[in-house]
């Protein structure tokens, strides 16, 4: 994996949107996921994500335009939470981390490496140490990793051969 900085990895998102706001979150539910969607259900989809602060974060994203928990019918955060659960069990079967946090993130407001969309990120955590703390896995102040041509398919493969039935 190569590991770029904060200001290269919003650029690169900019880029990506074509510098128009948009919901990145509503693409990657949609059909913007690229192919690298591990799991999908009618209420989300599981993919493994582009900006990663630790190999094999997985985004699970509410397929609907959510900006708060409490706005969900139950059925939906349940969906939402069945599939975080999957994903850990899929990481834990492939990556072997030490343990895996997930955590439900947003911000009220878009931002570029933030999204008023409801979604979980479930990130394996391999250290153990002061680097596995939330504040060091939930931010891109020390860069983000992205996958090289052909890591990102290897290791959907790898999660979706894994993935709890």
């Amino acid at each position: 994996m190569l590991r770029i900085t904060k200001d290269e990895a919003l650029a690169r998102a900019t880029e990506e949107a074509g510098g128009a706001p948009r919901c990145e979150m509503c693409v990657l539910a949609g059909a913007g996921a690229r192919g690298l969607a591990l799991r999908e259900t009618a209420n989300a989809v599981a993919v493994l994500s582009r900006y990663a602060v630790r190999r094999g974060h997985v985004l699970v994203v509410l397929r609907d335009h959510r900006e708060a928990i409490d706005e969900l019918p139950a059925e939906d955060w349940l969906a939402l939470s069945r599939l975080a659960w999957e994903a850990t069990r899929a990481l834990a079967a492939v990556l072997s981390p030490v343990r895996t946090y997930v955590a439900a993130l947003g911000t009220v407001t878009q931002r570029a490496n933030s999204f008023p969309h409801v979604h979980q990120h479930v990130v394996p955590l391999f250290d153990g140490g002061t680097s596995d703390r939330p504040a060091e896995v939930f931010t891109w102040q020390g860069g983000v990793l992205c996958y090289e041509p052909g890591e990102a398919e290897a290791l959907t493969a790898q999660l979706r051969a894994r993935w709890p039935a």
